[in-house]
């Protein structure tokens, strides 16, 4: 199906496959068309069908709350076109970055699988071909017996790899964590759509790094601090890292951050946030140069924003109260500019 979107300066067009999302179809046509999670949640892929058929799939999806079906109004991510259409997109299509890599399907087969925690579950998903993704980005998995995508941002990084990285948390109604954990999925397949997502780094960039992340949102910024190492970015710049999780049993990934604060100990910063505990004699110590807190992540972390930013990047990765929380602050408070944020907050 052919799909047309006119826009003041230009119209684009891009071929559909049968069943394909709308949203899948334009990206990997390499038309940058707007959206944050790619799961039916937020509402930012909104468009109108000014002509055509099309299925709009999930019927309660969250990011359709405000839409009005009289202007046949939809969201790319969930809706597949029946025949040819020509949309109205009401957002700004963004030019790419020319480094930037057009999405695909793919089918994937889980290869490992392994506890974190009691809630969280690490997991590698092997894919066909070897590619790339700038770190930071996410993919959307289906499981075959599961309706709809859901969005888990990389832990890994590498210029070319044919394995993706994930870490899940159970949530209570998630059919995908649920899926996940209620027995091992060792060898078991999922369609997967990526990469995807703008809260990515580049060392062309130059910024220093001040990162935010709650609970199993840590994922996209692992992969940060991953690609960084591999440049030796932290030979020149600092990151400064808070990450939020409930107790000292909820922990996970700490020998990943020691592993990165013992290779650059004056540029590297580590904070570890518990909520709901207090951190062990043993954590106190400060034996393994890691710095542990209690309280709310972004209570912690907002005093030590540097106000106006400097040469600094903000990262915020977590659940979506946490990162609607920070993004006021920030802005207002710190007077950072929106340009020097970068968020996710599907986790």
């Amino acid at each position: 199906m052919l799909i047309e979107i006119e826009k003041k300066s230009k119209t684009y067009r891009f071929e559909a496959n049968a069943g394909e999302k709308i949203l899948h179809a334009g990206l990997r046509a390499g038309v940058p068309l707007p959206f944050e999670c790619a799961t039916g949640t937020c509402g930012s892929c909104k468009a109108r069908v000014n002509q055509g058929d099309i299925d709009e799939g999930w019927p309660e999806a969250p990011g359709k709350e405000n839409f009005k079906a009289a202007k046949r109004e939809m969201l790319m991510c969930q809706c597949v076109a029946q025949t040819d259409c020509n949309l109205t997109v009401p957002s700004k299509i963004k030019a790419f970055r020319e480094d930037d890599i057009n999405p695909d399907h793919h089918q994937g087969k889980i290869t490992d699988y392994e506890m974190l925690t009691s809630d969280v579950l690490r997991f590698e998903v092997k894919v066909p071909i070897e590619g790339t993704f700038h770190a930071g980005q996410f993919f959307v998995l289906q499981a075959p017996e599961l309706e709809g995508y859901r969005a888990y941002s990389m832990v890994n990084y590498s210029q070319s790899t044919d394995t993706l990285e994930f870490i899940i948390k159970k949530f209570p109604g998630g059919e995908l964590s649920n899926w996940a954990f209620e027995s091992n999925r060792l060898n078991e397949t999922l369609d997967v759509f990526g990469p995807l997502g703008r809260a990515t780094f580049h060392p062309d960039e130059g910024h220093d790094l001040f990162m935010i992340a709650g609970g199993s949102g840590v994922a996209g910024l692992m992969s940060i601090l991953e690609h960084a190492n591999q440049v030796n970015y932290f030979q020149d710049h600092k990151v400064e890292l808070y990450f939020g999780v409930r107790t000292p049993n909820d922990l996970f990934f700490a020998e990943r951050f020691r592993a990165i604060k013992t290779q650059h100990p004056d540029n590297v910063s580590i904070n570890i946030v518990f909520s709901n505990e207090p951190p062990t004699s043993e954590q106190l110590s400060g034996n393994d140069g890691l710095n542990y807190l209690t309280g709310f992540v972004h209570e912690r972390a907002l005093p030590a924003v540097l106000e106006g930013g400097g040469n600094t990047m903000h990262y915020l990765a977590g659940p979506a109260p946490m990162v609607d929380a920070l993004i006021r602050p920030l802005i207002l408070d710190s007077k950072i500019p929106a340009d020097r944020i970068r968020y996710d907050k599907f986790n």
